[in-house]
């Protein structure tokens, strides 16, 4: 069962993806904040990660850029989770290499297809440090 680690501090977003994906069978390791994040990814080593944007201690493009730079890290797909909708926005995470950008609100069935799809890139190859 893929592990995927849940970095998102809004307590009910993280109740509602941890209910998603564990109804799909994927083990969840969910976090609260970018640093407790960084050092989950680390030591769990997800299948893949869930990253919030906006968050108060550090926000989701800094935790991206440490995982990025990071040998035990830079492997793990990072599918980012936001409420910015803009263009810009997601123009930015797509530059700076996020496997996907799911915009908040979303519905189960497109995180989870934006979940398998990052995950069977990863198996095939597709990511790459």
């Amino acid at each position: 069962m893929p592990k995927v680690l849940v970095i998102e501090d809004e307590p009910e977003n993280q109740l509602v993806i941890r209910m998603i994906l564990e109804t799909e069978g994927f083990e969840v390791v969910p976090v609260e904040d970018g640093h407790q994040g960084f050092d989950a990814a680390r030591i769990e080593q997800p299948d893949l990660i869930l990253l919030d944007v906006m968050m108060p201690d550090i926000n989701g493009f800094d935790v991206f850029r440490q995982l990025r730079h990071s040998a035990d890290t830079q492997h793990i797909p990072v599918i980012m989770l936001t409420a910015l909708a803009q263009r810009w926005d997601v123009e930015r995470a797509v530059r700076v290499g996020v496997d996907d950008y799911v915009i908040k609100p979303f519905e189960p069935d497109d995180l989870l297809a934006s979940i398998r799809a990052a995950l069977r890139r990863c198996q095939n190859g597709g990511h790459q440090p």
